[in-house]
């Protein structure tokens, strides 16, 4: 009888500390799968967040380069070729807009990066050199703004992963 006990408690034993493993590595296969995805998250984010800038960039360059363009020959060669470069590049930043739309829910970030493609779009609709400098001023301004808002989002994600795997150890 007491060998049988001792059996039992030997059984007992080995299937409970089987289930301890268990769950401790289901709990940290579901901490490695979230650290990858906030991880890829936060690539993802950096990607995105520089493709607008570049895309933005380009957009305000051609919009000025319109602006010249068309007071030097109206709906001349130069002007219409100009023209269909800053559609093109406003297709670019668009696309890149809706994709870091995409990848974060953060209003303000998006209200910045709206902001910032709106400024660079009314740099061709200046008047005068005066106010197109404004104008240009106010767009880098803008892209500065989203690029400050959006660097702080991508620290403060970086120190939260950084945070949250030193409690995991």
């Amino acid at each position: 009888m007491g060998s049988a006990l001792a059996s039992l408690i030997a059984i007992a034993g080995t299937l409970l500390g089987a289930s301890a493993a268990h769950v401790f590595q289901l709990r940290t296969a579901r901490q490695t799968r979230r650290h990858a995805w906030d991880e890829r998250l936060w690539q993802e984010r950096l990607t995105t967040y520089g493709t607008f800038a570049d895309a933005l960039t380009s957009y305000r360059y051609s919009q000025n380069d319109r602006w010249h363009r068309h007071r030097e020959d109206p709906d001349g060669p130069i002007d219409v070729a100009a023209r269909d470069i800053s559609f093109a590049r406003r297709a670019s930043a668009k696309s890149a807009l809706f994709r870091l739309q995409l990848v974060t829910a953060d209003p303000t970030l998006n209200h910045l990066a709206t902001e910032a493609l709106d400024a660079a779009w009314k740099i061709y609709s200046s008047e005068d050199q005066v106010e197109l400098k404004a104008r240009r001023d106010q767009a880098l301004r803008a892209l500065e703004e989203f690029m400050n808002a959006a660097s702080q989002q991508v620290l403060e994600v970086a120190r939260g992963q950084v945070q949250r795997a030193s409690l995991d150890l």
